[in-house]
């Protein structure tokens, strides 16, 4: 399939050639691909007619294996795209955490909870996501079932930043070809496909940066740990750490720290070295989950009823050794600890002490979320539970 656009890009058809032939292209070549899919997407009445063109690139990068010199051609395109910038005068380093989504075992929603208790134990975290792209239920998803005013302006995410040092906000926002994308994914017809496309999973994870920021926790599914820390250094990054967790054996890959078995990380360090190590629960003194507990419970509601469950401190199970470990990770790169069991202890006294769920009541406050169904459910799950209002 050699899609056929000369108008949008001349030399589209040499380079669909030169993947085909197993090619490596340049850097210059996949910043050009990249623009014309955001372009097409941005402004196609019909985004299905740009799935060969979406299959024959990444398919192309996925089968040969895309390189660190490729992903920062395509994270230049992201970049460029961007509509909003964002001023965040804090005295501490902001990190932003997420993942590439792909994981071969559904799971509960992990960076959001995680990403709340890392600020109520003293980080400043922000994340940037979408609606469902491939899982259950996606990041924005979870947030809005909370409450979360995801899509308020640029200003009040700033803001929420500076009064209670977090905030979750719809990356769809600053990308104008973000949701068209998600649209387009949702179509049966790339349902089929999607496999094929981990190259773009991989762009994705490693441009995704609404935020101006240069420290993250980035969750891969597949093993890339060492090329996306690359990309990263190579962009600027100051710190990072670049993960993908796995279960009792490889064939369970999620995009986050795992406490069921085995984690490659590839850390980069402030002067731009890149350190690959592997990590296990038992390093830190957890015991290993149980994927029975963190696996998704069925349904959006439930999910939300779970989260709202760890967040309260009411769960006490591999759920929450889950969510905490990943918490960890956020406290180290902003500096909060001096390594993940620190990060551990400190995640786990902030969930203990109810900052957590307080951190969340803040959030949904601030962000000018919908306060009175974040109560609502709040009593669903725990009688007399009235937080105070900020």
């Amino acid at each position: 399939m050699t899609p056929n656009n000369p108008q949008t890009n001349p030399n589209l058809n040499e380079i669909i050639t030169q993947l085909s032939h197993g090619e490596n292209l340049t850097n210059l070549q996949t910043q050009s691909v990249a623009q014309t899919l955001f372009t097409q997407l941005t402004q196609s009445k019909h985004p299905t007619d740009i799935l060969p063109l979406m299959v024959a690139f990444f398919g192309g990068l996925t089968i040969k294996k895309p390189t660190v010199d490729e992903l920062s051609g395509m994270v230049k395109a992201m970049d460029a795209t961007r509509t909003s910038t964002f001023q965040f005068n804090t005295d501490k380093p902001l990190v932003t955490a997420g993942g590439t989504g792909g994981d071969t075992f559904p799971t509960i929603n992990i960076t959001t909870p995680a990403l709340i208790i890392a600020a109520a134990a003293g980080a400043y975290a922000i994340k940037s996501g979408s609606k469902s792209f491939s899982s259950k239920t996606g990041c924005i998803d979870l947030a809005q079932n909370l409450g979360i005013n995801v899509y308020t302006t640029p200003q009040i995410v700033e803001q929420c930043i500076h009064t209670i040092q977090t905030s979750v906000w719809a990356s769809a926002g600053i990308y104008p070809w973000m949701k068209p994308l998600i649209d387009l994914t949702a179509d049966k017809a790339t349902h089929t496909v999607m496999p094929m496309l981990y190259a773009m999973r991989l762009m994705i994870a490693a441009g995704l940066n609404p935020f101006g920021l240069k420290r993250q926790v980035r969750g891969v599914s597949q093993p890339y740990t060492e090329t996306i820390a690359s990309v990263l250094s190579k962009n600027g990054y100051e710190r990072t750490l670049v993960v993908l967790g796995y279960g009792a054996d490889e064939t369970i890959r999620i995009d986050e720290f795992s406490n069921l078995g085995r984690n490659i990380i590839s850390e980069v360090k402030p002067n731009g070295s890149i350190d690959t190590y592997s990590f296990y629960p038992e390093d830190i003194g957890l015991k290993r989950g149980n994927p029975k507990e963190i696996a998704y419970p069925g349904s959006p509601e439930l999910n939300t009823q779970t989260i709202l469950k760890i967040l309260l401190g009411k769960d006490q199970s591999t759920r929450q050794d889950l969510i905490l470990l990943n918490a960890a990770s956020i406290l180290y790169i902003a500096e909060s600890a001096s390594d993940l069991k620190d990060g551990y202890e400190l995640a786990k006294q902030a969930l203990d002490a109810g900052l957590a769920i307080e951190k969340l009541n803040q959030l949904v406050t601030l962000s000018g979320g919908n306060t009175k169904h974040f109560q609502s459910i709040l009593k669903q799950n725990q009688d007399n539970t009235i937080l105070a209002e900020v």
